[in-house]
């Protein structure tokens, strides 16, 4: 079993000296990449409740009534999540675990663009999807698939050209009785982001102006510590699926192939 105050010192190790500000900047580039349009959107689509369109016939024959712009900018949204924001999830992810053994290149964050990347994206949106349709159901059961798929886009930036199903498949069992202590470990950092939400809220009052970027920047300095320890707890989880024989190395990436 693992301890989580282990893993958080490991990351804050593995974070340690000039890595953190590489770290950082790997974090807020990937934060922008998934906000910047949210922001410019938000000052022309109306707030859609999505759940309510996919669930009531009504309220999608309004939303398809809505002006085209607004319907486009919902759609283009979308696919800026499926072909930009989740491939660039895989590549956080390869970089805190390559990181974690001192390979630390900010190129990192896009190597899923440049490597089996119709895989990569083929992957995690079927993920997506099925969460999806898990979170129709209620909450609990979306924030339990949620959990269960948490590893996923670390198996595929392992190994890119690993399907959906199967990098599903192993994240289900490698998060079979973890899923709560998972779930406590996202939990622990909840203060970190209430603190950067308390400094962003106050370089706004003297600073209004600076408003859509603060909260991106001070939650940014969060990002490492966070996605080094779930690297941490991945790495960890990882060794022993291949101790267990769940997986071998190669299926992975860590060893050539046999012939």
């Amino acid at each position: 079993m693992w301890d989580r105050a282990i893993l958080k010192g490991n990351a804050r190790l593995a974070l340690s000296g000039n890595k953190y500000w590489v770290a950082y900047a790997v974090g807020l580039i990937f934060s922008l990449a998934n906000e910047i349009f949210n922001i410019v959107a938000s000052y022309f689509e109306p707030k859609v409740d999505y759940y309510a369109i996919l669930t009531s016939a009504e309220e999608l024959q309004k939303y398809m009534n809505q002006p085209h712009h607004t319907r486009w900018i919902g759609l283009l949204n979308l696919l800026l999540t499926i072909f930009v924001a989740q491939p660039l999830a895989v590549g956080l992810s390869r970089f805190f675990v390559h990181n974690r053994f001192g390979d630390t290149q900010v190129g990192t964050l896009f190597s899923p663009f440049r490597n089996n990347y119709s895989s990569t994206v083929g992957a995690m949106f079927t993920t997506g999807l099925f969460t999806s349709f898990w979170f129709l159901l209620f909450i609990i059961p979306g924030i339990i698939k949620v959990l269960q798929y948490w590893m996923v886009p670390f198996l595929l930036s392992d190994n890119p050209t690993m399907s959906g199903t199967r990098a599903r498949q192993l994240s289900r069992m490698m998060t079979d009785g973890e899923k709560g202590a998972i779930f406590v470990l996202c939990l622990s950092f909840l203060g970190w982001f209430m603190l950067a939400g308390i400094v962003a809220g106050t370089i706004n009052w003297f600073f209004p102006l600076a408003t859509p970027f603060t909260s991106l920047l001070a939650v940014a300095f969060v990002v490492p510590y966070l996605h080094a320890s779930f690297a941490e707890l991945y790495i960890f989880l990882r060794d022993r699926a291949i101790q267990s024989g769940m997986v071998h190395p190669a299926e992975l990436g860590l060893v050539p192939q046999p012939v």
